[in-house]
Parts: C-alpha cells; sequence; structure tokens
C-alpha cells in the first residue's frame, strides 16, 4: 500500500463513539511524538461564544470575524455564507501540525475510518466506500478492511503511522519579510498534507 497523506476521517452514526475514540487516539499520538490537529464537523447551529464576553459582544455588534489570543493559545469565531470544506479548514488553520483527524466529513473522499455498534440499531454510513480504510468496532463485521476493536488505540496509532506519508516539503519564499514568512509557509505545508508536493518556490514581487 502506498503511503497516503495523513488526513484521516473517522465517522459513524450519531452514539457510535466517535468523540469518545479520538479523545482517547490522540493522546497515543501524542506520546509517540506526533503534534496532531482535530476538526469537529457539526451538520447542526452550534454556538461556543458566551453572551457577556467582551468577544461575544463584539461579534454581536457586526464584526465578522473575531478573535481572542494570549501568550498560549488563540480562538475565533467567523460568520459566512457557505461552509469550509475540510480541504479548506486544513489549509487554513492546520499548517503546523503532523496528522489531522477529522469527526466527521462522512460525504467527503478523505480516507477514513468507521465506528460501529450493533447495538446502536442503525446502518454503517461508509461501508462499500472506496476511502475507507478500517472499521473499528466489537462486532463481527464482514467487510474487506482492516478490523479493530473499540479500545485498540494502540493498534490504530500504529495503523496511521504506517500508512501515512510524513514526507517534509522543501519550501523557498523570497521578497517577504520575515514575519510574513512563517504564515505562508504554514499554508503552504498544510497544502502538502492535501496533495504531493516536494518542492515548493514562492518568489514575490512588489513595485
Amino acid at each position: 500500500m502506498s503511503k497516503i497523506k495523513p488526513v484521516y476521517s473517522f465517522v459513524g452514526s450519531s452514539g457510535s463513539g466517535k468523540t469518545t475514540f479520538l479523545e482517547n487516539l490522540i493522546p497515543v499520538l501524542v506520546r509517540r511524538g506526533y503534534t496532531v490537529g482535530a476538526i469537529k464537523h457539526d451538520a447542526h447551529k452550534f454556538e461556543i461564544d458566551k453572551p457577556g464576553k467582551d468577544s461575544y459582544r463584539l461579534k454581536h455588534a457586526g464584526a465578522k470575524i473575531v478573535s481572542i489570543s494570549s501568550d498560549q493559545k488563540m480562538a475565533m469565531v467567523q460568520s459566512y455564507e457557505k461552509e469550509y470544506t475540510m480541504e479548506e479548514m486544513v489549509l487554513k488553520f492546520y499548517g503546523t501540525v503532523d496528522i489531522i483527524l477529522t469527526e466527521g466529513y462522512k460525504k467527503s473522499n478523505i480516507p477514513k475510518f468507521e465506528i460501529f455498534r450493533k447495538a446502536n440499531n442503525k446502518p454503517m454510513v461508509a461501508e462499500g466506500r472506496d476511502e475507507l480504510l478500517g472499521v473499528i468496532s466489537n462486532d463481527g463485521i464482514g467487510v474487506d478492511v482492516r478490523q479493530f476493536s473499540l479500545n485498540d488505540y494502540e493498534g490504530v496509532a500504529d495503523y496511521l503511522i504506517n500508512i501515512s506519508d510524513f514526507t517534509s516539503v522543501n519550501i523557498d519564499i523570497q521578497g517577504l519579510d520575515d514575519k510574513y514568512i512563517n504564515p505562508l509557509s504554514d499554508y503552504l505545508t498544510a497544502l502538502s498534507k492535501l496533495v504531493n508536493l516536494q518542492n515548493i518556490k514562492v518568489k514575490i514581487e512588489g513595485n
């Protein structure tokens, strides 16, 4: 099997345990020295800001984008008319991590694992899809892909590491001050997680 780009989706019906599995898988990858990005896809409206907070007040005053930043972390709330695709999310925000795990995006064509429980009384959501790499379940599933138990976090981590292409892309950016190079480099690094790239050279010419 050829190495593939380290962006994977974990799918399954509601109540199958996707978040719980990722919550336990991520620490395994981190202990092994990998930086991890996670994306949660929500098909419903959500609100993560709190009424009365400064950021909430600024957003509801009409700002399209509001960020809150400290020396340890940052958060951003952005309104848009069209949802970002998973690829756009990766490009905009995930250039500094080694591997990206998404929860959801079951209709995307990125490699995916399905978490399945017969007791959930719901059918598989990715059965028969070409990009299905594995099924995580304690039930006997007749599918022709790798199968893991619901608590086999080490086994799934091993598999992800073995099949992933972690090759670093060579990036050469010319014509910009240093303070602009890092953000652009992060974007191009994220691009290399989605498409096969070995060398990227950017030359900026101004007036």
